[in-house]
């Protein structure tokens, strides 16, 4: 599947979600070799969006690692490459793994070293709004003709935050959103972005907007 396809195929980012902490049944922490399944993960229905729920990667990930809990998941198209990055904690160890946003492969798993704390480290699935919905918060800050480039939801210090990455007039922002109710919270300042390259296969510029689809030539 071309990136062109792939691009096309992102026409939503849904909840985020959290897993579980249990006691660990390894007690010392480990590496693990990166691997990538070559399994299709991820069964959908006919007219099903193709960016998975929240609640399908946070399974993934639990059946990867069971005794961790979500730290943070960040979507972003700054590498064209589509892959949801998650964090967990448990009581000992911290985990990483990747995603792909389409077939729901895993790769890049990483088990190891002990996370500072866990209360107020970590979120519950049903306790954080949709991703669509922190974009839409961000939009009616800076306006409609705002895109949203990636988003970032991380727990911590007790507060759960969703940080989304906006594009308007050649500038970048990022939006703060609390992600329990939904509130606007903060913009930072805005920075100029450098050119973008081409990289549309008719020679136009193709920004991927997640949530909204393909804005060619912006």
């Amino acid at each position: 599947m071309n990136k062109k396809l792939i691009s096309m195929a992102l026409t939503g980012v849904l909840a985020v979600g959290v897993l579980s902490v249990a006691t660990p049944s390894v007690a010392d922490a480990r590496k693990t070799k990166p691997e990538t399944s070559t399994d299709i993960s991820v069964q959908r229905a006919p007219g099903e969006s193709m960016v998975m729920t929240m609640s399908k990667i946070g399974t993934i990930f639990q059946n990867r690692f069971p005794n961790a809990a979500l730290h943070s998941v960040e979507l972003n198209s700054n590498d064209l490459n589509y892959g949801y990055k998650v964090v967990g904690y448990s009581k000992y160890h911290q985990y990483k793994m990747k995603i792909d946003v389409i077939t729901g492969n895993t790769s890049n798993m990483e088990e190891g070293g002990k996370p500072k704390k866990i209360i107020g480290e970590i979120f519950n699935k049903d306790r954080v709004i949709e991703s669509a919905q922190a974009e839409r918060v961000a939009k009616q800050q800076l306006g409609a003709d705002s895109v949203m480039k990636g988003w970032k939801i991380e727990a911590h210090d007790g507060k759960i935050l969703y940080y989304v990455t906006m594009h308007q007039d050649g500038k970048k922002v990022v939006v703060t959103v609390d992600a329990e109710t939904g509130a606007y919270v903060e913009q930072s300042k805005s920075y100029k972005l450098p050119p973008e390259p081409d990289q549309g296969f008719d020679g136009r510029k193709t920004n991927l907007i997640f949530g909204s689809g393909i804005d060619m030539g912006r």
